[in-house]
């Protein structure tokens, strides 16, 4: 089976269609912001339709300002404006607004299993992170001192 790559800016729209007739997407994820929950080349993510405010550890597919696209878990929820950080991250990103959002992943597949956002182990993972925010910055620069 041969693998065709295709850039996120061209599958926008067609994920946007997807969604906007109830269904869901799934993509192969880039990069490292959000290891170790998500490892480029190894998961994917479903992507879902966002059916009104989303909520503290969820992760959004959102387009910045500059017009990247990001999927970052959501940390700090109110009133449709969200703060965002990638759990390989420490730098929070403020003001993700509804508008911004165009999915939400409601499962991760890893090497043939999969996991739901709704999964205990998925939601105890999110909260142990989540306490280890004040550290992740150290945590985060010993493990690219340790790689080097």
């Amino acid at each position: 089976m041969e693998t065709k790559l295709i850039k996120l800016d061209d599958l926008i729209p067609v994920i946007r269609e997807t969604l906007a007739e109830g269904g869901s997407f799934e993509i192969n994820i880039n990069g490292t912001s959000m290891l170790p929950l998500l490892k480029a080349g190894r998961d994917t993510v479903t992507l879902s339709p966002v059916t009104g405010n989303l909520k503290k550890y969820d992760i959004p597919l959102f387009q910045r300002a500059d017009g990247a696209y990001v999927l970052h878990r959501i940390i700090k929820a109110g009133d449709g404006i969200y703060t965002v950080c990638g759990d390989n991250q420490w730098k929070k990103e403020t003001g993700i607004t509804q508008g911004q959002i165009i999915a939400a992943v409601s499962e991760i597949k890893r090497g043939g299993r999969t996991v739901s956002v709704d999964s205990f182990g998925y939601k105890l993972y999110c909260r142990v992170w989540h306490l280890l925010f004040p550290v992740r910055k150290y945590i985060v620069k010993a493990k690219g001192k340790l790689a080097k």
